[in-house]
């Protein structure tokens, strides 16, 4: 006996099969990259601002006082941010009062 040829069995059905599994595999990983991007993000704005706290605190305990700005805080406790990814709002009510602090994340404007 011969070997059997199965030509054009099944036509087009499992290629369209196929392609809409691919197309749902491919739609489901861009949304768990965008997913880890959006905790990544999160998180990174997170232990900014836990950075942030945490020098502020420390300075506090060695000079017995919060710094008055920013800069100072930066320059007295060697605090290194991103500047061009967060905005850090540092607002001192009183030197021996634990100053308001928010870091914001920067985005692009779509033109």
């Amino acid at each position: 006996m011969g070997k059997r040829k199965y030509i054009g069995r099944g036509g087009w059905v499992p290629l369209a099969l196929g392609l809409l599994l691919f197309v749902a595999v491919a739609a489901w990983m861009v949304r768990g990259v965008r997913e880890a991007a959006e905790v990544s993000s999160r998180e990174g704005l997170r232990i900014t601002e836990e950075a942030v706290r945490r020098a502020v605190v420390s300075c506090y305990a060695l000079e017995g006082v919060y710094p008055a700005t920013f800069e100072d805080l930066k320059a007295k406790s060697g605090l290194v941010i991103d500047e061009g990814k967060y905005a850090v709002f540092y607002d001192v009510f009183a030197s021996n009062i634990m100053p308001d602090i928010t870091v914001m994340e920067l985005r692009e404007v779509a033109p």
